[in-house]
């Protein structure tokens, strides 16, 4: 069973133990848009933070970047910058009052959406020198499977995936899986079911373990859930974290992310920043046109 939740054998035999000087490097994505990933990576940055942590959020939404928007931050430029060379990383990487640092990503900027090798190379050559600085870099990557989110997903130390009991949602996360460990050979993922009760996360947790199980070599780690509620608006209105407020969800949030940044870090596929650096490149310089072979009988309706 292929299952952190299930599993018999102890996380613990299943993880190398890693430099300390390397930063936990983490993507968070979703097969389908709308589901709160960027919600999520935004407070488990703040929560990060809070427990004294050096941790940069990357906005890898590339072309519709919205963390700054969230933050409230006034941002100076974008990756965009960096790429043509009229800025350095320093000067674009903003600090925000909850204590991290974020990198903007872009909106509204078509050149960002679909990177070639270069580019690539010019931004992992940045963050490679500027991981010394954190203890965790944060991916908040574009849903679904393009090439952006597939490259920094993959190239990560670890992927979480966040999807919702919707059945689009779920087919998506699937879907979302599937290609990144057949075309990218990324195997282990963390899961987290938002906007669901307890009952309805770890039913839809179930159905995409079951089809995993099915039809794909992988290992789902279910992190747990987050409730639906009205103060993830008001939140987002505000554009302020719900970090230690005092509420029910807020209480929630940390709880959740103290399991995940409790899990032992995995290195079967990392060495750090190291691993992302190199593993970027030569995943983008493979052929990713090959079609992902189909399994029969794996239709959304087998998901779902």
């Amino acid at each position: 069973m292929n299952s952190a939740a299930e599993s018999a054998l102890p996380i613990e035999a299943q993880a190398t133990p890693a430099p300390k000087t390397a930063p936990r490097v983490l993507s968070i994505s979703s097969g389908k848009g709308g589901v709160g990933k960027t919600f999520i990576s935004v407070h488990l940055a703040a929560h990060a933070a809070a427990q004294g942590k050096r941790v940069l959020l990357i906005d890898a939404d590339l072309g519709l970047a919205n963390v700054d928007v969230m933050l409230g931050l006034q941002t100076s430029g974008s990756i965009l910058d960096l790429l043509s060379g009229d800025k350095t990383l320093d000067s674009l990487i903003t600090p925000c009052k909850q204590g991290f640092d974020v990198l903007p990503g872009g909106s509204g900027l078509y050149e960002l959406t679909n990177l070639n090798v270069n580019e690539q190379q010019i931004i992992l050559d940045t963050l490679r020198e500027a991981g010394q600085n954190y203890d965790l870099i944060l991916i908040d990557t574009a849903a679904g499977i393009g090439d952006n989110v597939l490259y920094f997903s993959s190239a990560s130390e670890t992927a979480l995936v966040v999807l919702t009991p919707d059945p689009t949602s779920l087919t998506d996360a699937y879907a979302l899986i599937k290609v990144m460990s057949q075309q990218r050979d990324v195997r282990r993922f963390m899961v987290i079911v938002n906007q669901a009760d307890e009952i309805d996360a770890l039913i839809t947790f179930k159905r995409l373990l079951s089809v995993s199980d099915r039809y794909l070599d992988v290992y789902l780690d279910y992190i747990g859930y987050l409730p639906q509620s009205a103060e993830v608006r008001k939140s987002i209105q505000r554009q302020t974290p719900l970090t230690h407020d005092g509420s029910d969800l807020s209480r929630h949030i940390e709880k959740l992310f103290d399991g995940l940044l409790a899990r032992p870090r995995d290195h079967s596929r990392s060495a750090g920043l190291q691993f992302f650096w190199e593993h970027s490149l030569s995943s983008s310089l493979d052929d990713d046109d090959q079609p992902v072979p189909h399994e029969a009988g794996s239709q959304s309706a087998g998901v779902v």
